[in-house]
């Protein structure tokens, strides 16, 4: 789930039945139905997220969305930004962009991969605060471990010394509760591919009203619609699919999905803990821990060949961790987990790995 999830039946039907309705007579159907059913789609978004309507739009990705958030910025030569060293490239890229043609500074907290202390973390961020820092961009979850970041403090931070808090939230969304008015940051973007088990190909871009003037990407100068003068058309069926999926998880309760995949997490993060060769990287049960559990492996065993044997001998998915960070493997349980698949997950683990 981390890099992709399966969409549920119900939101493959419905995208797929209005794909076929708007192939019979596109030009027709584009100008008279696309744009009501697309502001459905962010009319849900929003109340999900927490937010307003005329502060989410629809993106492709959270990649997308961040580029769009450092288009957006008007950043000047030798402005100043803070991140982190467990950062995915596609929430870096705008900035390294910046960086390169544009002269801004990026200042990297390192922040290592067994440090599960909000208040250390907070601290770090802190000490790399100059006069020409311009913001703070972090993920709400690190892919790397599943760390669960103190956002609403960080906001808290980036606010108090008049500064921007940009969060990435592709491993969050859909996985944990995400009220953006409660975490207090100024911008959020996200993934439908992923945790909010949505087509792939979308995604969702949060920008506070407060900071309008101040992030004004080029797709959303027309207006914050789906479909306008400058964002061209876009891909309807994933859209309404994405409305689906996320109407999927807000029936179930947003709160009882984060509290049953963090007990399948938590059931499998108490089995590898005597494990000999897997070195558990996530923080343990408790506030920072999210459904998304790292474990790191001897330098011996390879993570992509283990991953790959897993898939094609036992029909069980998991990926390996980027191996800038180390070489682990990586597990992210949603709610179409059962408690029977981990049990039988740690099973084939003592078997193959003979611990």
């Amino acid at each position: 789930t981390g890099t992709f999830s399966p969409c549920s039946k119900k939101t493959v039907e419905e995208s797929t039945a209005l794909w076929k309705q708007l192939e019979s007579l596109p030009l027709q159907f584009y100008p008279k139905f696309a744009p009501a059913l697309a502001e459905k789609t962010r009319t849900i978004a929003a109340s999900f997220f927490g937010c307003d309507l005329d502060e989410i739009m629809i993106t492709k990705s959270t990649t997308e969305g961040m580029n769009a958030i450092a288009q957006g910025l008007r950043l000047l030569p030798g402005d100043r930004i803070i991140t982190t060293n467990q950062e995915h490239d596609g929430g870096l890229n705008g900035w390294n962009y910046f960086a390169k043609y544009y002269g801004i500074i990026i200042d990297t907290i390192r922040i290592p991969f067994d440090e599960n202390d909000p208040v250390k973390i907070l601290e770090r961020i802190s000490k790399a605060i100059t006069p020409r820092t311009k913001l703070i961009s972090v993920s709400h979850v690190f892919l790397s471990t599943g760390l669960r970041l103190p956002v609403a403090e960080i906001s808290k931070l980036a606010r108090s010394k008049n500064m921007l808090c940009i969060v990435d939230g592709a491993q969050a969304a859909g996985a944990i509760k995400v009220n953006l008015k409660e975490l207090g940051c100024h911008a959020y973007a996200t993934s439908g591919h992923k945790w909010l088990m949505g087509p792939k190909g979308t995604g969702l871009l949060y920008i506070s009203k407060e900071v309008r003037d101040n992030i004004r990407p080029i797709q959303f100068e027309d207006s914050h619609n789906t479909f306008s003068e400058s964002t061209g058309v876009g891909n309807l069926p994933g859209i309404l699919g994405l409305g689906a999926a996320i109407k999927y998880l807000d029936a179930m309760g947003i709160d009882k999905v984060e509290q049953q995949n963090l007990s399948l997490r938590n059931l499998l993060y108490n089995a590898l803990l005597n494990e000999t060769k897997l070195n558990t990287q996530s923080p343990p049960p408790g506030p920072l821990a999210t459904p998304l559990l790292s474990c790191r492996l001897p330098e011996s065993i390879d993570a992509t060949k283990l991953s790959s044997h897993f898939l094609e001998k036992h029909q069980i998915s998991f990926r390996s961790v980027h191996k800038q960070w180390f070489n682990g493997i990586r597990f992210s349980l949603h709610v179409f987990n059962t408690e029977s698949q981990v049990y039988k997950l740690i099973e084939i683990i003592r078997k193959e790995l003979g611990s």
